[in-house]
C-alpha cells in the first residue's frame, strides 16, 4: 500500500468525519423537537472533531514533507487543495477560539462548522478523491508507462554520461532527496511517477515518450511533462550528477 493511497483513504475518513459532525450540527441546533440526547449528541460532535483535526494534522504533514522534498511549484489542483486545507485550518482555529474563549459570537459556530464541512468537501475531492478516482481505487496506475520506438541519431546525443564513483555518488544523494519519494528506482512500479530501474537503457521514457538520452532527462528536469514539479533550480553540474546514477540502474 502507498502512502498516497493511505493518504486517500484517511481524507475520505475525515470527510466522513465531517460529514458527521453536520450531522450532529443540525441536530443540536436545527430541531425543536430533539430526538437524541443534547449531551450525547455535543459529547459525539467533541469527540468527532478532535478525530477530525488528528487526521488532518497526519495528511498535512505527510503533504507538506512532498512539497519540501519535491521543492516544486503546485498544480492548479495542488494549489487549490492546499488553499482548501489553509481555509479549513483558519476556521477550525476560529471555531475553537469561540467555543473556548468568545462566547458571544456563538451564533457564528453554526456557519463556522457548515463551511468547514462544506470546504472539506472540495479539499479531499481535489486530493484523495481524485486520486482514487483516476487510480481506479489504487488498483491503477497514475500514468502508465507508454515506451515509444524513436530512431535517436548520434548527433542528438551531446551529453556525456559521466561514469566516475564521484559523480554517481554525488547524483545518488540527489536521487534520494528529490526524486526517491515519487519514482523507484528498483523497479518501473509507480508510486506517483513511475519507477525509473533501466530508464536510460530503454529506447524512450516513460509517460513523455521522448528519447532515453541525457538531453531528455535535462529538459523534463527543467520543463516536466505532466504533473512533475520542475527541477529548474538545480545545476547543471547536479543534473549531471544524478544521469549519471539513472544510468546505474
Amino acid at each position: 500500500m502507498s502512502l498516497f493511497f493511505l493518504k486517500s483513504i484517511l481524507s475520505i475518513v475525515m470527510l466522513v468525519f465531517a460529514l458527521i459532525a453536520m450531522f450532529t450540527m443540525f441536530e443540536i441546533f436545527g430541531k425543536s423537537d430533539k430526538k437524541y440526547s443534547i449531551e450525547k449528541l455535543k459529547r459525539l460532535h467533541k469527540v468527532n472533531g478532535i478525530v477530525y483535526l488528528l487526521i488532518y494534522i497526519f495528511i498535512a504533514y505527510f503533504c507538506l514533507s512532498f512539497i519540501i522534498d519535491t521543492k516544486g511549484e503546485l498544480s492548479p489542483r495542488g494549489t487549490f487543495h492546499s488553499i482548501f486545507a489553509l481555509t479549513i485550518i483558519v476556521l477550525l482555529g476560529l471555531k475553537i477560539s469561540i467555543v473556548r474563549i468568545y462566547r458571544q459570537f456563538y451564533n457564528q459556530v453554526k456557519i463556522l462548522g457548515l463551511l468547514i464541512a462544506l470546504i472539506t468537501f472540495g479539499m479531499v475531492g481535489t486530493s484523495g478523491g481524485y486520486y482514487l478516482l483516476v487510480t481506479k481505487f489504487g488498483t491503477e496506475k497514475i500514468d502508465r508507462a507508454r515506451y515509444y520506438k524513436n530512431e535517436v541519431s548520434s548527433e542528438e546525443v551531446k551529453t556525456v554520461i559521466r561514469i566516475d564513483e564521484a559523480s554517481i555518488k554525488k547524483g545518488k544523494k540527489l536521487y534520494e532527496s528529490k526524486c526517491y519519494l515519487c519514482h523507484d528506482p528498483y523497479s518501473t512500479k509507480t508510486i506517483v511517477g513511475p519507477g525509473l530501474m533501466g530508464i536510460l537503457k530503454n529506447p524512450s521514457l516513460p509517460v513523455s515518450g521522448k528519447p532515453a538520452i541525457p538531453e531528455s532527462i535535462i529538459n523534463q528536469l527543467r520543463n516536466p511533462y505532466r504533473y512533475m514539479p520542475s527541477f529548474s533550480y538545480l545545476s547543471e553540474e547536479e543534473m549531471l550528477n544524478i544521469i549519471a546514477y539513472l544510468n546505474t540502474l
